[in-house]
């Protein structure tokens, strides 16, 4: 939706790219709703909102608490991520977008809505309050400091409840990555306002296409191996790094030559020690020539490498989206994964995928041998890329029809959870 755009049936639609613009996951989740609402309704152009105040200010007028406590990890000002790469991103998604400034107060985005016409805005991570004068739609992406509550501070688990609280006592309608989180809600918030939505696993279709004007050699370019296994995390705790070490070990020890490629920020700011202690691990294990770190790599380069590679690797203990945005990537560009088994990776339910025991080295092995001793059949490109396209119309679909419920709360659409 555009600030120019005259009528239409569809909802007006602005997106709120407020503190998710501030991590790269975060880039990659507006990337794929901006691309289904793209793909159900086409040739539109849609609004961005970007504030023109930093993270830390925002948070103080709308949640009255501190960003590290209500987002649960720590995050730049907005102006660490520049506009181009929204931009970029967005361009990726294959939608046309118009990123439009507002200033970052409740009054100053009122006024930004209004002024685009807007019938709804989303992803909203923090309340807007239930007498906000445009219909918002709420955003949680996941209660780890509820299954997972010794990896965060008491400040910390104290501020997301406030702020989860708020939100599902606020709005009308509230997105989640998956029928876990719905779950989660469910046990841990009872007794919640809001409708809860669980959003379909759909990896982005055209990230093919993108990965096709990759120009250099990137197995060249960053020197790699010629058989390796690729985890494309950030070095969190909870993603479980050293399963995969250990299994490299094992892996070795077994007679193959394979490595580990890592890309992702390295850095954990809740254990700021970690990095380090996997170093170490690295060196105890005698893998320093097995397993290369490259760090936070741009996007087609990052999908280069993970084209290049024998599978990825998704070794988490938790996540709020079924294998988080590493398998999203990998099966978009057709490459296989080996994926730990909690529930929520457990709702992936499309591309080459197998399961091992989270948190088991040996399992993960065993799991890593059989690749490299009996590839897995792939479906061939095209017909992949049929499949993300319909599975996007569904999706942009449903982010219609829940725009369409918070505008008529008496509307209650089928795919409700």
């Amino acid at each position: 939706m555009s600030c120019q755009n005259g009528g239409r049936l569809a909802p007006r639609i602005a997106i709120l790219a407020d503190s998710l613009a501030g991590w790269t996951g975060g880039i990659d989740f507006l990337r794929l709703c901006v691309g289904a609402l793209n793909s159900a309704s086409p040739n539109e152009t849609w609004t961005v909102l970007t504030p023109t105040k930093n993270l830390k200010q925002t948070v103080s007028v709308l949640g009255k608490n501190g960003i590290e406590a209500l987002l649960g990890r720590r995050l730049s000002p907005f102006p660490h991520t520049p506009k181009r790469e929204l931009t970029d991103a967005f361009a990726l998604s294959g939608a046309v977008t118009e990123l439009v400034d507002f200033r970052n107060t409740p009054r100053g985005l009122s006024k930004a809505l209004l002024d685009c016409q807007a019938d709804t805005v989303f992803p909203c991570e923090i309340s807007l309050g239930s007498s906000f004068p445009v219909p918002w739609i709420g955003y949680i992406p996941d209660l780890q400091h509820k299954r997972l509550p010794h990896w965060f501070s008491e400040r910390e688990r104290s501020g997301r409840d406030k702020k989860f609280k708020r939100i599902l006592s606020d709005a009308t309608a509230v997105l989640v990555n998956a029928a876990a989180v719905i779950e989660d809600i469910q046990e841990f918030y009872p007794h919640h306002r809001a409708r809860l939505f669980a959003l379909p696993f759909c990896p982005p279709p055209n990230a093919m296409d993108f990965l096709r004007t990759l120009k250099q050699d990137i197995r060249r370019s960053y020197e790699l191996p010629e058989h390796y296994f690729v985890i494309s995390n950030q070095f969190w705790i909870h993603k479980s790094h050293e399963t995969a070490f250990l299994a490299l070990r094992k892996v070795i020890d077994a007679g193959f030559d394979v490595h580990i490629v890592c890309t992702g920020k390295t850095a954990d700011y809740r254990w700021p020690d970690h990095f380090m202690k996997l170093l170490q691990l690295i060196e105890s294990t005698r893998l320093g020539s097995y397993v290369h770190i490259l760090g936070l790599l741009p996007k087609i380069e990052q999908l280069g490498i993970m084209r290049g590679s024998i599978a990825v690797i998704q070794p988490t203990l938790f996540e709020g989206g079924p294998g988080g945005g590493a398998v999203y990537d990998a099966i978009s560009i057709n490459t296989p994964a080996i994926v730990s088994d909690i529930p929520v990776n457990r709702e992936i339910d499309m591309g080459s995928v197998r399961y091992f025991t989270a948190a088991s080295p040996d399992d993960l092995a065993d799991k890593m041998i059989a690749f490299l001793m009996n590839r897995p059949k792939m479906v061939t490109d095209e017909e992949l890329s049929s499949q993300l396209k319909h599975r996007e119309q569904e999706f942009g679909s449903m982010l219609l029809g829940v725009a369409a419920s918070v505008r008529n709360p008496r509307w209650s659409p089928a795919f409700q959870v």
